[in-house]
Parts: C-alpha cells; structure tokens; sequence
C-alpha cells in the first residue's frame, strides 16, 4: 500500500493572482488529499484482452445478472482489499495518522466504488452528524458530502450512478442532500430525447460532439447544471467507433466534462476548509493534476500545483487560438 502513498511537498512560492488578497493567502495553504476508489468489477473486465479500451469489437453491454458487476461498477474483490490496505496505512503510520487529522472536510463521489473506498478506508477514521452517538470515542468529526461534481466522466456503463435515495439509505455516513440541489435525479451525465426549458442548455455542434452549455440564471428547483444534460440531436459519437464497438449508452462529450471540472475546481477553490479530502476517480484526478492515479492510491497535493496546471492548461489554449 505505502508503494501509492505520494505526498507531494507543501512548500512552495506564492504566484501573482487577480484574486483578493485574503484568497490567494488561504489557497496558498489549502491542500487536497487526492485519493482514487479500489479496483472495481469494470477495471478487470477492461484489462482482459480483447475488452480493452479501443479493442475492436469491444462492449460494455452485458446480460441482466451481469449489471450488479458493472453498471455503476462496485468494488471487486481485489478493490476491497486495497481499500483495507489504505485503511491500515492511515491507521498505523505516522504520515497516515498525520493526513487524518489534518482532514477538514471528505468529499465523495457518489458512484458506488468510491462510496466503498471511503467506507472501508477513510470514514472508520472519523465520526460523522448522522453516527455521532456522543459517546466519546475520540474520533475526529469532519462534514462528509457526496458530490456529484467529483464523478467520473461517463465513457461506460460503469460510469452511470444509482438512485440517490437508495445510496443515501447504502452508505448513511454522507450527506446526499446538500450538494445535489443542482441535479436530476438522473444526476450523471445523459442525452435526451427533448430539453426541457429549465435545462438551460443551447446546443450548437462541435468538433467531439458537444455542445454550447450556459448555466440559467435562478433560484427554483429546475436551475439544474446544465452540462448534466444534451439534446440527442447534437450528440457525435466521439468514443472509438467504427471497428465493430457497441456502447450501452451515450458518453459524455468533453466540452460537457470540461464544464463540470471548471464547476469542481471552484468548489474546491471557495471552500473555507484548509484541507479537503477528496475521494474520486481517475478521469477527474488526471484533469486536476495531469498525473496517473493507481486504484487506492493517496497523494497530499497543494492546491496551488492544481491552479498552477490549470494557468499551464488555459494559456497553452489561448496560444493556440
């Protein structure tokens, strides 16, 4: 398990920001504590030959008595023990010890293997409102989220969630409620056959088949996000396609991720926690940080090193504009 543990060094120079003073002095001590679910039932079917990514031919439609293993892919086996390697590691060494109870807040995707991962690995550190039992356990208590604005970008059917209420009766420990105001109940990303008017979404065609996404202004119960959906009528396939590939469901096109990203990183950006722990996925620790993540790996990272990548990211694109 240490062989994944990368804690990235906190010391590092302060850069020149438009932002007000007090928020460049809070971000310059911010940091994430990346961590990426177990290996889940998906993972290993994609490592087969012949299943891989790209492979001719290759599906991610499956039989009915399959769907338990990959729709909404839980932990596997193997993903379980990872996840109790990194639950002993935070446990009983000093730097493990250190990270927890420098943890502020949890944040949690809600698809289902990194629902598990923090069940079986970060929450037994903590105790939360809904477990408290006043006891005097001496448990550290932190606020622990779901939020949906940290889940993988939707390439397969592994990637689409499960009912809200149903998580939130599965996994008690987090709060389902306060970051899903904003989202369907279908709160991953989909097409649709027709928008509805609140969707607050323009659809004009691009180069990977996404679409022109505008957030409505308001305060009802349809101001939903507005990259959570399309309209099927500008949906591109941008998967690999044309070697015999089937899908069981659309994917979710980048200009639609990108948006979502944006809207994750200002979350992690306005939070007043110090030290946010964030329980997530490959997809979207490859767009904070640029680097690979290995299942049940945990890095200590600056927030800084994110902004930094995403200035690099963002002036790389309007050089090329």
């Amino acid at each position: 398990m240490t062989d994944n543990v990368h804690v990235e060094d906190g010391n590092h120079s302060s850069r020149n920001h438009d932002n007000c003073q007090n928020s460049k002095n809070k971000n310059l001590s911010k940091r994430i504590i990346l961590i990426r679910h177990g290996c889940t039932y998906m993972n290993e079917y994609l490592s087969k030959e012949g299943c891989r990514w790209g492979d001719p031919h290759f599906t991610d439609i499956f039989e009915p008595r399959d769907h338990p293993l990959y729709r909404d892919s839980p932990l596997s086996k193997r993903g379980k023990a990872e996840a109790l390697r990194l639950r002993d590691y935070l446990q009983r060494t000093e730097n493990g010890r250190r990270l927890i109870q420098d943890i502020d807040i949890i944040a949690i995707s809600p698809l289902r293997r990194a629902l598990e991962t923090a069940e079986l690995a970060v929450i037994p550190h903590f105790s939360s409102d809904e477990n408290e039992d006043g006891n005097g356990n001496g448990k550290k208590e932190v606020p622990i989220v779901a939020l949906p604005l940290a889940s993988e970008r939707v390439y397969l059917i592994s990637d689409h969630g499960s009912c809200k209420r149903s998580l939130a009766e599965k996994y008690p420990f987090a709060d389902f409620r306060t970051e899903f105001k904003r989202f369907r109940d279908e709160w991953w990303f989909t097409v649709r056959e027709r928008m509805d008017s609140g969707d607050g979404v323009d659809g004009n065609d691009d180069d990977d088949g996404g679409a022109a996404f505008q957030t409505k202004e308001g305060g009802d119960h349809t101001n939903y996000h507005s990259f959570t959906s399309m309209s099927i009528d500008n949906y591109v396939e941008w998967r690999p396609n044309g070697r015999g590939q089937r899908y069981s469901s659309h994917g979710e096109p980048s200009m639609a991720f990108e948006e979502r990203m944006m809207a994750l990183y200002k979350w992690l950006e306005e939070r007043e926690e110090n030290v946010i722990c964030l329980i997530s996925h490959w997809g979207v620790m490859d767009w904070l940080t640029g680097e690979d993540f290995d299942n049940c790996e945990i890095r200590d990272v600056p927030f800084e090193h994110i902004r930094a990548k995403r200035e690099i990211v963002e002036n790389s694109r309007c050089s090329n504009n």
